[in-house]
Formats: structure tokens, C-alpha cells, sequence
């Protein structure tokens, strides 16, 4: 991560990188990810007006075979390991909106909830990295994530109630970007267009926080077929406890270490 990188996801708590998708990687994803918005057209009809228009899959990465490399995209791989200690790999989803599809406001953290918090001591460290990767193009009003800026470092807790709607910043995105923040930070998303908002999120933790879904096994088959030495295997390992159970790669630790020492 480049200096400038580094400030502005500081003080903001997010960060956009645009193109983190090849085109035709990302239409050949596409394609099969049109399989499931199929499938989750059935549940999306089935459901009742008061219900939230949205349909989620969770731990798609063990369901869908096309998105497991993305799980290690060397694109976001050094931005994920500048900013989480020993990543891994903690849950991924696909998740569609129709038009009033949402998720309401909130965060992991408040001053008095430190297991969750991201903080800066010389260097960036979370417990709980979001990596939401936009599918089709998200135009303003399209359901883009809506943040309180710096509110992943707030000294006080939002007054319950408080919608904070005057705080909140949309962000737009094209497909193929993907769109990095703490699960600190304050937000939510509403689809208020005719578009379906296709995404799909993968989170990244400390090696010693279990898994969302599923025991410490949950990434095994993955893990067994990736290449030695690879990142997808390092990020698909077991929880640790204190403990490695696979070794970190060390190329990419050359590579960010590079980066660190030029200074760019």
C-alpha cells in the first residue's frame, strides 16, 4: 500500500480500488454467478411485501467453485496483509437487492468493545477486513455503500436512535472494483433503483478468530487442493489459536516489505 493509500483509509476507514477484476475474468464470473441470481429470483418472488428484498448465500466460496481464487486476489493480497496480522480467510457471501433491499446501520465497534477494534500503532491492524467486490456497475442510489467516514475510530458510542443520515456517504462503484473498510465503520446500503445489486464479500481476520460459518474445518477441501506455498492455501488454513498451522508465504512479505522501505 502506497503512503496516500495508507492515510486515506486511516482517516476514512475505507478504500476503492477500481479495475480489481479483469473483464474477462469478471464476465466469465458473471456468467456463473447469473445461475444463482436465478436461483434466488425463486426465493426473492416468494417473499412478502413487508419482508427485506434482498436474497444472501453464505459461504459461497465452499458452493461455488469460480470464486475461490478470487478469495486470493493478488490485486488486494498486499492490502490485506499491510492491515490484517496473519490473515485469514473468515466468511464469504453473494448477496442481491432488489429495490428496497437493505442492510441497516452498523458496526463491530464502540469505545467499549476493544475485541472488535481497529486501531494504529505504526501499522494499520483489524480484526474483521471487508472486501465487497461489485459484480454490475452500483450508480448513485443503486444500493452503493452508505459510510460514516472515520466513525471506525469514534471516541463515543452512536446515541441509539440516531440515524445519522447527515453523516452518511454513498459510495458508487463500477463493476469489477471492490471496495475495502473495517466492519468498524458505520454503514449500510439501501437499493432505491430498478437495478439488482449483485456483490459478492469475502472477510479477512487474525488467524486466531474462528470461522462465521461451520467448525475450523470449514475451508479444508480448498485448502487441500490449493498449491503449496500459495496464498489461497495460507488464508484457507485452520484457526490458529496462537499456534500457525500452515506457514505464510514468504514472497509477498518481500514484496511488502519493498513497498515499506522505497517509501511508494
Amino acid at each position: 500500500m502506497t503512503p496516500e493509500d495508507l492515510y486515506r483509509y486511516d482517516v476514512n476507514g475505507y478504500l476503492l480500488l477500481e479495475g480489481a477484476i479483469a473483464p474477462d475474468e469478471l464476465a466469465r464470473l458473471n456468467a456463473r454467478i447469473d445461475v444463482w441470481e436465478e436461483r434466488a429470483l425463486e426465493v426473492f418472488c416468494a417473499k412478502s411485501a413487508g419482508e427485506n428484498q434482498e436474497v444472501r448465500y453464505d459461504d459461497v466460496v465452499n458452493q461455488e467453485e469460480s470464486l475461490v481464487e478470487l478469495a486470493a486476489n493478488p490485486v488486494v493480497l498486499p492490502h490485506i496483509r499491510e492491515m490484517v496480522e496473519r490473515p485469514r480467510l473468515k466468511s464469504t457471501w453473494i448477496a442481491f437487492k432488489w429495490r428496497g433491499g437493505q442492510t441497516t446501520l452498523h458496526s463491530n465497534h464502540t469505545p467499549s468493545v476493544t475485541c472488535n477494534f481497529y486501531h494504529f500503532n505504526g501499522q494499520i491492524r483489524h480484526n474483521l477486513l471487508n472486501l465487497m467486490y461489485a459484480l454490475h456497475d452500483i450508480e448513485p442510489g443503486g444500493g452503493g455503500l452508505k459510510v460514516v467516514p472515520g466513525s471506525h475510530k469514534a471516541n463515543y458510542p452512536r446515541a441509539r436512535g440516531d440515524d445519522v443520515s447527515d453523516l452518511l456517504v454513498e459510495l458508487s462503484m463500477k463493476a469489477g472494483d471492490v471496495l475495502l473498510f473495517s466492519h468498524d465503520i458505520a454503514h449500510c446500503s439501501k437499493n432505491e433503483s430498478d437495478d439488482i445489486r449483485r456483490t459478492v464479500m469475502y472477510t479477512y481476520c487474525p488467524g486466531v478468530i474462528a470461522n462465521s460459518f461451520g467448525g475450523d474445518g470449514l475451508y479444508e477441501r480448498i485448502f487441500e487442493t490449493a498449491p503449496e506455498g500459495s496464498w489461497l492455501k495460507y488464508l484457507t488454513r485452520r484457526p490458529n489459536g496462537f499456534r500457525e498451522t500452515y506457514p505464510q508465504p514468504p514472497e509477498l512479505d518481500a514484496v511488502v516489505d519493498a513497498v515499506r522501505c522505497a517509501g511508494v
